[in-house]
């Protein structure tokens, strides 16, 4: 994935993870490698982060 997107493959676990945020350019890629509707994924991926910003910002407020 990572050679036919143009990253490393710590980009990858990055994207994964929520420690990097795909360019247009990378979404648009990964979109026609998976055979995904855009729409979609970015809809996917924006609950996905701000899950992720809840659940840091819960972790935050419980130190």
């Amino acid at each position: 994935m990572a050679f036919l997107i143009g990253v490393s493959q710590v980009n990858i676990s990055q994207f994964e993870t929520g420690g990097l945020v795909p360019s247009k350019n990378h979404i648009k890629k990964i979109v026609d490698i998976l055979d995904l509707d855009e729409e979609t994924f970015n809809k996917e991926l924006s609950q996905f982060y701000q899950a992720k910003k809840k659940k840091l910002k819960k972790q935050i407020k419980e130190r």
